[in-house]
């Protein structure tokens, strides 16, 4: 049986433990590499003239032999005026591709030695560099979509519930939950935190070559998993005639207006004798349930588009090398330009609301 390319030494070809043997200059000319290419040809943000400019090596600077102006390897990006070091910035992206279920502000905030604020805003300009190049366009083949509901999650209170007698019995009781309108059943506190709740809807198109599991992801948050939503949705980044399989719920019914519908029963199966499942939309929402669970212990509705983005990115990335994912992150960064949720975060300059898909 051939190993698994994650247990491969061709996967660990740029790690945390290269960068420490680097220096400051190799993380500096690591940078300019995967922005231009090397020293030879770079191009100045003022004018776009591209050309050998004159570069200032004490400062690691350029001077546009055109405009006059100055710029470096940062000018233009999400970490221009950045603060931290070339190396402490590659370290905390070698850490940030590592994390295969998302990596913790905290643990950042330790391992870089750097404050905890400044790791809030490096990963805030990461995943926002993320977001800028999400998947836009339609997908086709076959397509597997699923919703799921994270954020807002209730306590169970002071005391602990009896034990169920069988998991009949626990369902019934879910489903009565369920049938109680607005406020009713439900403390104060707990109330406030279901308001938090969203409909986490991914699209994943599946690989053409069988055994490779999905090569794209959309996501979306939503209010509600609901035909509105679900219709939209499709409708938007899937072309017409391609094979949906979705789970049994209303949601999707309507989806065979437009598409090869297919639907797995799953309070029966998880796949059906004919190869109808929702598996690849299950795996991506147990990544970031991972995420939620594990890493962050709590998901906020202002910046789930974000992390949603993030672990769809970690999905279709999956088995790509280190170096192949360090020089994709790199290169979306390099592409977004000066941040505009998270430059000046801590001074009031933020996203003033969440990124919810309107129907």
């Amino acid at each position: 049986m051939a190993q698994h390319f994650l247990k491969s030494a061709a996967l660990r070809d740029f790690s945390s433990g290269g960068v420490g043997n680097m220096g400051e200059t190799d993380c500096f000319e690591r940078f300019v590499e995967i922005r231009w290419g090397g020293f030879e040809s770079t191009v100045c943000p003022q004018c776009g003239v591209i050309d050998k400019h004159y570069y200032r090596r004490t400062r690691k600077q350029w001077r546009c032999k055109h405009c006059d102006a100055y710029f470096s390897v940062t000018t233009g990006t999400p970490f221009e005026d950045h603060k931290l070091p070339f190396k402490k910035m590659l370290y905390a992206i070698a850490l940030f591709l590592a994390a295969a279920n998302g990596l913790s502000i905290h643990r950042l905030s330790r391992d870089v030695n750097i404050n905890l604020k400044t790791a809030q805003v490096l990963m805030g300009k990461l995943r926002e560099s993320l977001y800028g190049v999400r998947h836009q366009e339609k997908l086709k083949g076959t397509i597997h979509i699923d919703g799921g509901h994270f954020g807002g999650r209730p306590r169970n209170g002071q005391f602990r519930k009896p034990s169920q007698s069988s998991i009949r019995a626990h369902v019934e009781e879910k489903l009565m939950a369920v049938k109680k309108k607005g406020r009713q059943g439900r403390s104060a506190a707990n109330w406030k935190r279901f308001k938090k709740r969203r409909i986490v809807i991914n699209l994943r198109e599946l690989h053409p070559e069988k055994g490779l599991g999905a090569s794209k992801t959309i996501t979306a948050i939503c209010m509600a998993e609901n035909e509105d939503y679900a219709i939209s949705l499709a409708r938007t980044f899937i072309e017409p005639g391609s094979i949906v399989m979705t789970d049994e719920s209303p949601a999707y019914t309507q989806l065979s207006s437009w598409f090869d519908h297919k639907t797995v029963p799953h309070a029966v199966m998880f796949a059906t004798l004919d190869g109808v499942s929702d598996n690849q939309a299950e795996s991506y929402f147990s990544r970031l349930r991972r995420y939620t669970v594990g890493v962050s212990h709590r998901i906020e509705p202002k910046y789930m588009a974000d992390i949603a983005n993030e672990m769809a990115w970690r999905e279709d990335v999956r088995r790509n090398t280190m170096r192949e994912n360090l020089n994709l992150l790199l290169g979306s960064v390099f592409k977004r330009g000066k941040s505009q949720w998270w430059r000046g975060y801590w001074q009031g300059v933020n996203r003033p609301t969440e990124l919810l898909w309107v129907i």
